[in-house]
């Protein structure tokens, strides 16, 4: 989170309690550039600060069916697995994805989620 104002939003929102992980979501954030130490840091900070939902076969059958659904329209290169994942996640525990990349929006075409951007497209 290196740019303040979504800092900030999403500090609000870790801070109510109302922000989730996953396993696709914590492998992603995870890769940093940072030592062990900053690894093992991050690793602890997600497991006391977001609720962890696990994936199952369920999930992934789902966010399959998405990336096929996207390549009827020959888009499926443009979305990546994680976030159709994560896409799904949201749809079956009914919650808002907060994000800031377009994939989220190809997405919901074919997956019942809801999502926001957490500041104005274009604009970071």
């Amino acid at each position: 989170m290196r740019h303040p104002e979504v800092s900030r939003r999403l500090r609000l929102l870790i801070e109510g309690g109302v922000v989730a992980t996953s396993a696709s979501l914590d492998a992603e954030a995870l890769c940093s550039d940072g030592g062990p130490a900053e690894y093992e840091q991050l690793w602890a900070d997600h497991r006391a600060a977001y609720e962890y939902l696990p994936t199952n076969d369920e999930h992934w059958q789902t966010a399959l069916r998405a990336q096929r659904a996207v390549a009827t329209t020959g888009r499926h290169r443009a979305i990546g697995v994680a976030d159709l994942l994560t896409g799904a996640l949201g749809a079956a525990h009914q919650l808002t994805v907060v994000h800031y990349d377009a994939d989220f929006e190809t997405a919901a075409t074919v997956l019942a989620f809801n999502h926001r951007w957490v500041l104005p497209r274009g604009s970071v």
